[in-house]
């Protein structure tokens, strides 16, 4: 909802418990900026807006040193007049000018949706600004447009997308989801300090140390506490940038990144991708909920699909991929429960290693010799859907699309090209470029009738060229990867997609709305995973995380672990198995049989229901993860201890998301337990020794109500 004053230009834009307000002034004069931010965070009135709106600008003795306006009080910062805080747009005209002086031209409300218009004083230059509450969600959604009106080109130096305000204080503290590859999306916490906190990715992709998004608070927990927290929808090159001051005004800065200026021509406008905005007062958990019901209803394409058991073939054959084993693993895979059988790397030419093929995507004669259509005919006669992978964006050198079309990939006109890891990046801004991959992946599908594409993308992007034009490469790969997998859903859109990028490199709302999941890190070691997959469902939906049973000891951290724990890791998200299931004993494979058997049957109360923490990865005590359906009758609990020392009894873990007066009954023992014992004592683990790991679930007690008579600790 949006509320207005008739007169005084205030606008208070309210959501699910949060509230955001800012005051429009039509011609504040030279210098000044024309849109006021008054307030983010717990829902106010109007009049509360207006109150703020009255109080003094400055919260310290002025000085001749300091920005004016400030950042943390601008709604958009441009480069112009006496700021020195950190913009978000920065742009030079054709006369040399490097200053933007905006003024309002006029404000549109319709519903939920805010539009901001602003014009240069001097220049035909627009920025349009644009706001829309989602209703039920608790989401901002801000994006901003740039427009040249005039007939002659502008140099965009810097465009980001929005400048986000938070309350003055003078402690906050940063929450970020960093790490590298194999360690992805560790949540790692920093006070904010006076300076600037710059987070980036400047590979072309959104990269492996840190996820477009950042949260602060002053000393929120789990489940209490404020949190303020923001995302950028965009899978290439980004930057943000928190900035705290003296006098405790915050501000934060994100959108696209990268060096290189480019050109808005003449009559061109450029749509900067959209950031979102949650508020929560009820700590972490909570916020994490309320980003996985935003993803599940405005992001995911199909997020009422329940995601299948899948089984990739890369760590049991390698590149010896050949139809007759492939055909004997998905007959294994078949009798394990398995529902998706998905041929990784190496079915295409001529490709023994990773040094030859990406970019010739036929098939093998010698290893298919009646065609990889026979093979996907016959794992669908088996009664499972089958899919490839694929890595579109790159070319070897050894490859006859290189040979024939050298000029396509990314590289400076008078250098050598760098290779990496024996291959080249296709430049996706050139529109024969994603036409060629959109015709090879849809001829793929179509040929084969594939259910499934796995795509990967297994380096950086480097030297991107901007050419004569000096359009912006970063820029434009980015939306041309986006264009190719647009139309490949157009063209099928029952299609299952998985983004995967050396592991987790490229996980964002800008791929996730065109993706069915993510592949989170190629480290599937499943110690290591805990954490990994802690971070990322601090923003991403369980229906959203891929998580696989791979062989112990694990390939890159050695370690040995049971494979009742390594099922349990994996059952916590979208379970897969990528271990070499033809190598198993009868003993791991009743096993393994009987834990699909049960991820399947509790599939909808994981992949469907709400996620809790119950606490984070330790070393030395039990956490686990609680899912809770969505009518609030089954309970699904996975607990976890990395280690138990000798004489350890059972520990009680407490319970989140269960109701205090209700009862709750354990459907292997029959026990019955009230709501809020489980809440407030915990729920009784017995757990032993190293990697130990236990599945309980729990079914509300239909027509009755807690009492001291029907509980147990």
């Amino acid at each position: 909802m949006i509320e207005h004053g008739a007169d005084d230009g205030i606008y208070l834009l309210t959501g699910d418990d949060f509230g955001y307000a800012l005051a429009v002034e039509p011609d504040p004069g030279p210098g000044a900026g024309p849109v006021r931010h008054l307030h983010w965070g717990a829902a106010i009135t109007l009049d509360d807006a207006r109150n703020l709106d009255a109080r003094p600008a400055t919260r310290a003795a002025p000085s001749g040193s300091w920005s004016q306006p400030r950042a943390d009080q601008e709604e958009y910062v441009v480069d112009g007049g006496y700021r020195h805080d950190e913009p978000a747009l920065s742009v030079e005209f054709a006369d040399g000018v490097r200053s933007l002086d905006l003024r309002s031209a006029g404000v549109e409300v319709d519903v939920d949706e805010l539009v901001i218009r602003l014009v240069d004083r001097v220049y035909p230059f627009e920025v349009m600004l644009h706001y829309r509450v989602e209703p039920g969600l608790g989401a901002l959604v801000r994006s901003t447009e740039l427009i040249n009106r005039g007939a002659e080109p502008v140099l965009i130096h810097r465009a980001a997308t929005a400048g986000w305000a938070l309350p003055p204080r003078t402690d906050y503290r940063l929450t970020s989801l960093s790490g590298g590859y194999a360690a992805e999306t560790q949540l790692t916490r920093r006070p904010v300090r006076i300076g600037r906190i710059v987070l980036e990715s400047r590979t072309g992709i959104t990269g492996h140390e840190n996820q477009p998004w950042l949260a602060f608070d002053v000393d929120a927990g789990d489940d209490h506490g404020e949190v303020w927290s923001v995302a950028l929808a965009w899978s290439g090159v980004w930057r943000a940038t928190a900035q705290s001051l003296l006098d405790g005004g915050t501000h934060l800065t994100i959108g696209t990144g990268g060096e290189l200026p480019s050109v808005l021509a003449a009559g061109e406008r450029l749509d900067l991708p959209p950031s979102v905005g949650i508020y929560g007062g009820n700590g972490f958990d909570g916020l994490a909920r309320r980003w996985h019901r935003y993803e599940i209803e405005r992001v995911l394409p199909q997020p009422a699909a329940l995601r299948p058991v899948l089984y990739n073939s890369w760590e049991a054959t390698g590149f010896d991929v050949t139809a007759a084993g492939q055909l004997a693993l998905a007959r294994t895979a078949r009798d394990l429960g398995i529902e998706l059988f998905v041929i990784d790397d190496g079915w295409f030419r001529p490709r023994d290693d990773d040094t030859a093929g990406l970019g010739d995507w036929y098939e093998v004669p010698r290893r298919f010799p009646d065609g990889l259509r026979a093979v996907a005919d016959e794992v669908h006669r088996m009664g499972l859907a089958f899919g490839l992978w694929v890595e579109p964006e790159m070319v070897s050198a050894d490859s006859d699309l290189y040979r024939r079309r050298p000029d396509w990939i990314h590289r400076w006109p008078t250098r050598e090209p760098t290779l990496q890891r024996h291959q080249y990046v296709l430049d996706f801004g050139r529109a024969e470029v994603v036409d060629w991959a959109l015709r090879q992946l849809d001829r793929l599908v179509s040929d084969l009738d594939l259910d499934y594409l796995k795509w990967d993308v297994n380096r950086s992007l480097a030297e991107p060229y901007p050419g004569p034009r000096r359009r912006n490469p970063w820029l434009d790969h980015v939306r041309g990867f986006y264009r190719v997998l647009d139309g490949l859903r157009e063209r099928h859109p029952e299609l299952l997609i998985e983004t995967c990028a050396a592991g987790g490199g490229r996980v964002d709302q800008g791929i996730l709305s065109r993706s069915d999941w993510a592949w989170p890190s190629d480290n599937t070691d499943a110690r290591d995973r805990l954490s990994i997959q802690h971070g990322f469902t601090q923003v991403h939906p369980t229906r959203a995380m891929a998580c696989w049973v791979t062989d112990t000891p694990g390939v890159l951290s050695g370690r040995t672990m049971p494979l009742r724990f390594r099922f349990h890791v994996a059952m916590t998200g979208v379970l897969g198995i990528g271990a070499d299931i033809a190598g198993w004993t009868a003993e791991e494979s009743v096993q393994g049989r009987e834990l699909i058997a049960t991820y399947r049957r509790l599939r909808p109360t994981i992949q469907q229901g709400e996620r809790f923490r119950l606490g984070a990865p330790d070393p030395e005590r039990p956490f686990g993860v609680l899912f809770r359906s969505a009518d609030g009758e089954r309970i699904v609990i996975f607990a976890f201890a990395l280690s138990i020392r000798h004489g350890a009894r059972g520990q009680d873990l407490p319970l989140a998301g269960l109701d205090p007066t209700a009862l709750y009954r354990d459907d292997s023992s029959g026990q019955t337990y009230s709501g809020s014992l489980l809440l407030h004592r915990g729920l009784r683990v017995e757990l032993r020794g190293d990697y130990a790991s236990t599945l309980i679930t729990l079914s509300r007690v239909v027509g009755t109500s807690a009492g001291p008579s029907r509980t147990t600790s």
